[in-house]
Parts: structure tokens; sequence; C-alpha cells
């Protein structure tokens, strides 16, 4: 998959699949520095990702500062040719001062065997290479 660079970072498109319902995001961060996966709350209202009696609920920090998230797992998280089924991820609000739809974290980065190629902006599965 390509890695389209804005404002310096890197971003990839994705879809997430939450209970049969589809949403392509092609605006989201691939941060290594990030532990976690996480998708914009606004966005995935569209296909019924709200908050939940039984969600977890938690506070991340990072370098925008505090959030408070919940947790939710995506029936899956299609990434190129790479699916990856019943992967947990946090929603917030990300009000980061630019649009974005989510950040792919290390985490499904690890679970998916990603291999990024800066020099060719490519990232792929570890097997595709």
């Amino acid at each position: 998959m390509n890695i389209v660079q804005e404002h310096g970072l890197p971003f990839v498109s994705v879809t997430i699949i939450f209970r049969g319902k589809e949403l392509e995001m092609n605006k989201v961060l691939l941060d290594t520095g990030s532990a976690s996966t996480l998708f914009n709350a606004d966005l995935v209202r569209e296909i019924g990702v709200v908050p939940e009696e039984n969600d977890v609920v938690d506070t991340i920090r990072g370098v925008g500062g505090v959030e408070f998230v919940y947790t939710k797992s995506m029936d899956a998280i299609h990434f190129d040719d790479l699916s990856i089924e019943q992967f947990q991820v946090e929603i917030g609000s990300m009000d980061y001062g630019m649009e974005i739809d989510g950040i792919i974290g290390f985490d499904f980065m690890k679970a998916a065997g990603l291999v990024i190629d800066t020099q060719s902006m490519l990232v792929r599965a570890w097997e595709q290479f």
C-alpha cells in the first residue's frame, strides 16, 4: 500500500467493518509511536460505532495531550490485501488540530506483520516483501 505524506506525516487508507457495516477511511496516520489503534468517533458513528454500557473507557496520553476513549472490537480491519479480524481499537474525538480519520498504532502493525519502506513510501505485510 502506498504511503501518502501530508504535513510531514505518513498516511494510509483502511476499511473497517463493524457489525457488518463497512467504512473506508482514507486519512489514517501510520504511527509507530502509538501503542494502540484509534479511530475518529465522529466518522465511525456512520456505521453504528457508539458508546455502549459495557464499553471500557480509558485515558490515553500522547504528544497531543490527554484524551478519553472507549474500546470497541471491529469485525475486521482491511489494510490493502490484508485483513485482521476481531481487532480491538480505541474510539476518541481526535481533536489534534488537523483532519485525521484514525491512527494505525503499533498493536495493529505487529499483529499484521507490517513492514514500512520509507524509501519507496510503501507499507506491506512481511510476506509480501
